[in-house]
């Protein structure tokens, strides 16, 4: 990996830390939420939805042996709503069922195969009502309609400029329409919970990316105080964002039957059930026009984002929001309009995931501008360096780019790196196998701007605690998921304070002692909350010599050069932008139409990093996530996989030689300097290898994933157009 231009840094920052869970992960030692034992405990198993929309008329269970009980939504003391979501989400079916595989009833006991048993003799009886399939079945209406008189959950628009009229007025318009498909998070630990009774409280232990979300839930669900209820991080095996949304509906159904038995009660879900019913990445359909001048400027482009979204809301909104605002990608042009809606349908819903609409988004930005430069008879790349956002430019939400836009200094980067030009001209012309050189440009906007109009209601806090011997814990809910966030944390409190790493511990947050900060997502930790540690760190400082514990709580705040009204959606809609260029070189085989990666080179503005290692672990981690997402990852329009044999994931084998390159451009709000790195490596992968594809055969890729059997496809499209034989 390489690292240019980084300036002076500090002394621990600049050293590689050992991760504090290296050795309890690679010994086997680390304690998962399935590890966990507990006297007398019982298992859980969800009684599932077999249709997927109808109306429940009866449901008949079997004699169940002593020791053993159902739990169903008259069980719920408080409001049956995953109160996290405004729109309704219902923790157990009530009456009727909107996607197969939505939770209708808990089978409650000591033994989980006498649970998997009496589950599939539960007989339901239901009145089927016509179902809406897939996202153009949403938009076409021919069903009755899920969510109001049109299916559309959230229907959102930036504008910025005369969009209609350079339109009206051009001499050529430019139009393309990119589709994107499921894609499962595919963590190795399935969801898990399990719920303790304590007293009047109950105990939760589980992998969740919010501790404090799930606390709140739960007392909604149960129509109390939160402080009811104790919410314990373990060990997570990966989350990618699939552990924000489903732990709250899991923890629901262990806490309700563990107040129902008065017992210890675990919930695991098997393989086949977490890619049944877990969410996943929105698949899209992308509209994207360009309206050109005579001299073949773009001087406006209009954007139709639609997402689908599932049975239920749930946070289509929010993922659709991000997509909308990043949805003109790394240009600055007269005019521009971006329209998302997020469409109902009866399937599972998606959720977040790496990257949170971006990689949607970006494909369609991407493979529209890449597309237009062949038609313009232009080299991509080239071309693209005409529309490329500069510092002060305006965001489509009226906020400013406030800070060194660093996208030259990454093509620049990225190009000398591959030898990009020197490759594209001796690419391989003749034979079978073709060879193909493509790039992407990308930015992220991390993390979403609070609103600046009003205070931040609830508080949210962070804080350390230095013992009688010397040593800081950090307080703090956000979750280390496998990306090295907690020795991220170390780091930055061990150089404030100036004391040795060892010195500083992050345990596994616990809504005992650690404060509401957030959910971990939307890469917002190191940035925005990182800085808080080191405004907490720099108090400690102070009185570090003091005798006795000590504790420093602070206060979250925003930077002071941001300005966002959410009421209106104007102003800053993000604290900082990453910048970056992805190149890929590909190998496609004529015969089975079969795409190869061989290589990817990734220049990525990182602010300053805080430890290299862990950056190059996200960036080539992100990049082998938007590697499958490209090339293997399908799944069927109308249905979820339930098996790893037919849904296909990248293997060692399937990934190049990856070239990190970190470009210093230090983020002053940051700390020190840093800006986010989780989400950003995984939005340009998409986008340049079909840039890739079309350099070394010819066909415009504009669906995912590039299968052997959708590029034969176009393949055969493009020789039946043209009159040639295959």
């Amino acid at each position: 990996m390489a690292t240019i231009g980084l300036k002076q840094h500090h002394a621990i920052l600049e050293q590689d830390a050992d991760r504090a869970d290296t050795l309890a992960k690679c010994s086997g030692a680390a304690i998962y939420i399935h590890d966990m034992k507990v006297d007398g405990c019982l298992w859980a198993h969800t009684v599932r939805s077999a249709r997927r929309r109808a109306k429940i008329m009866d449901i008949r269970l079997p004699s169940l042996p002593d020791g053993y009980f159902v739990v169903d939504h008259r069980d719920i003391p408080g409001r049956n709503q995953i109160s996290f979501f405004a729109d309704p989400y219902p923790s157990l079916a009530e009456g009727e069922v909107n996607y197969q595989g939505q939770p209708i009833l808990l089978l409650v006991g000591p033994d989980r195969q006498e649970l998997t048993r009496l589950a599939a003799v539960v007989e339901i009886d239901y009145l089927d009502i016509p179902a809406i399939h897939t996202l153009d079945e949403a938009l076409a209406g021919s069903n009755p309609p899920l969510y109001r008189d049109d299916n559309v959950f959230v229907d959102e628009t930036f504008c910025r400029g005369e969009v209609d009229a350079s339109f009206a007025e051009a001499v050529q318009i430019f139009e393309t329409e990119t589709r994107t498909g499921y894609q499962e998070h595919l963590y190795l630990e399935p969801q898990g919970m399990l719920a303790v009774p304590s007293g009047d409280r109950i105990e939760l232990y589980g992998a969740t990316q919010g501790p404090h979300a799930v606390r709140n839930c739960m007392a909604a669900l149960f129509g109390c105080g939160p402080e009811r209820f104790r919410v314990v991080q373990t060990t997570m095996g990966g989350g990618f964002g699939g552990k924000i949304e489903p732990p709250l509906l899991i923890a629901g159904h262990a806490a309700l039957a563990a107040y129902k038995s008065g017992q210890p009660v675990k919930l695991i879900y098997e393989r086949e059930e977490d890619l049944l019913a877990t969410s996943k990445r929105h698949p899209s359909r992308v509209r994207v026009r360009t309206a050109l001048d005579a001299e073949k400027r773009i001087r406006a482009i209009d954007i139709d984002m639609v997402f689908q979204a599932g049975a239920y809301a749930m946070s289509c909104g929010m993922v659709l929001d991000t997509g909308l605002k990043k949805g003109t990608g790394v240009y600055h042009f007269p005019a521009a309009r971006v329209r998302g809606r997020a469409m109902a349908t009866n399937n599972v819903m998606p959720g977040a995931y790496r990257g949170f609409g971006g990689p949607q988004a970006f494909m369609a930005v991407e493979t529209h501008m890449n597309s237009l430069a062949r038609q313009l008879d232009r080299e991509p790349l080239e071309f693209k360096r005409s529309y490329l956002i500069k510092q002060f430019d305006r965001t489509l939400s009226g906020g400013s780019y406030h800070f060194h836009v660093s996208l030259p200094e990454t093509i620049d980067a990225a190009v000398k790196r591959s030898n990009y030009f020197q490759r594209k001209k001796k690419k391989q012309q003749g034979g079978n196998l073709l060879r193909g050189v493509g790039q992407a440009l990308f930015n992220f906007g991390a993390p979403f701007s609070l609103d600046t109009t009003r205070p931040l209601l609830p508080a949210r806090f962070m804080g350390l605690k230095k013992d009688v011997h010397g040593r800081v814990t950090i307080l703090s809910e956000l979750v280390d998921m496998g990306q090295g966030l907690h020795t991220a944390f170390r780091k930055i409190v061990a150089q404030t304070l100036e004391i040795p790493l060892d010195r500083v511990r992050h345990e596994q947050p616990d809504t005992d002692v650690a404060p509401f900060v957030s959910i971990t997502g939307a890469s917002m930790s190191i940035v925005f909350f990182g800085k808080t540690l080191k405004n907490a760190a720099e108090k400690m400082k102070l009185r570090l010599d003091e005798a006795g514990e000590v504790e420093i709580m602070e206060e979250v705040t925003q930077p002071a050069h941001l300005c966002w009204d959410a009421a209106r959606q104007k102003g800053d809609p993000f604290h900082s932008y990453v910048w970056g260029t992805v190149i890929a070189e590909v190998e496609v085989d004529r015969l089975t139409w079969q795409v190869t990666v061989k290589g990817l080179w990734s220049a990525q503005d990182v602010g300053a990093p805080i430890d290299r290692r862990i950056i190059r672990g996200q960036i080539e981690g992100g990049n082998v996530q938007g590697l499958g997402y490209a090339l293997l990852e399908a799944m069927a329009a109308d249905r979820m996989t339930t098996s790893l044999s037919d849904y296909l994931v990248p293997t060692a084998l399937d990934v190049p030689p990856i070239d990190s390159i970190l470009i210093d451009n230090p983020y002053p709000a940051g700390p020190f300097g840093a800006k986010c790195v989780g989400e950003p490596p995984i939005v340009g992968i998409a986008p340049a290898i079909a840039d890739a594809v079309a350099d070394a055969c010819g066909l415009e890729v504009r669906k995912l994933p590039i299968t052997p059997e959708s590029l034969f496809e176009l393949h055969l499209a493009q020789v039946q157009g043209t009159g040639e034989t295959i």
